[in-house]
């Protein structure tokens, strides 16, 4: 991947390349067990979470992975984390996830800026073909935002991951693809002037 330092800027929230100062705040405002309730991550100590956030930064190093620190842009705080993955561009394709928002910024538009920007650098920067997303069977919540941004649902992996505890969980796949960016980045800028405004 060559593009280890991009800067994604929004109205609410800038994306900046993850860097190892900053996972005292992302786990601080990260380390609450709403965040991960509905993933199959099971994460019960700060050295845990820190472990997730070192594997992200290995993997930006090694070029699989862009991991962003989202930044609102209001008050400077750090309040989460994003990132592309899976990059493959033989095959012009990505994924998208791995988003953890604290709290207080769920249903305030946040997430939606962050998928919007991610996808519009993945399908107008990157010239991808394919972006697709990986939402756990039990994280409704998550289906819905994806669903809602106009992803279209491909399939269902059963019993595709086991958590700590024993639970288990299907994953749900989710793709946009390039000839319908057009209309999602519609959608999205919609839902962010209507909605969030």
């Amino acid at each position: 991947m060559q593009e280890k330092d991009v800067v994604l800027e929004g109205k609410r929230v800038t994306l900046v390349p993850m860097e190892n100062s900053h996972k005292a705040e992302l786990i601080r405002v990260l380390f609450t067990p709403e965040v991960w309730e509905f993933t199959w991550r099971t994460i019960h100590t700060p050295e845990e979470l820190d472990q997730v956030l070192t594997l992200a930064l290995d993997n930006r190093e090694n070029g699989s992975q862009l991991p962003f620190t989202i930044v609102d842009q209001a008050t400077g705080d750090i309040i989460g984390t994003t990132r592309i993955g899976d990059l493959d561009m033989g095959n012009r394709n990505a994924e998208i996830g791995w988003t953890w928002l604290a709290p207080d910024y769920w249903r305030t538009g946040v997430n939606t800026e962050c998928k919007y920007l991610l996808l519009q650098y993945c399908f107008e920067e990157l010239n991808l073909m394919r972006v697709q997303f990986s939402v756990s069977g039990q994280n409704v919540r998550s289906q819905r935002a994806i669903e809602r941004i106009g992803a279209k649902k491909e399939g269902i992996f059963r019993k595709h991951r086991i958590k700590a505890d024993g639970s288990i969980h299907d994953n749900i796949f989710y793709s946009i693809i390039d000839n319908e960016w057009a209309d999602v980045k519609e959608k999205l800028l919609c839902l962010l002037s209507k909605t969030y405004t």
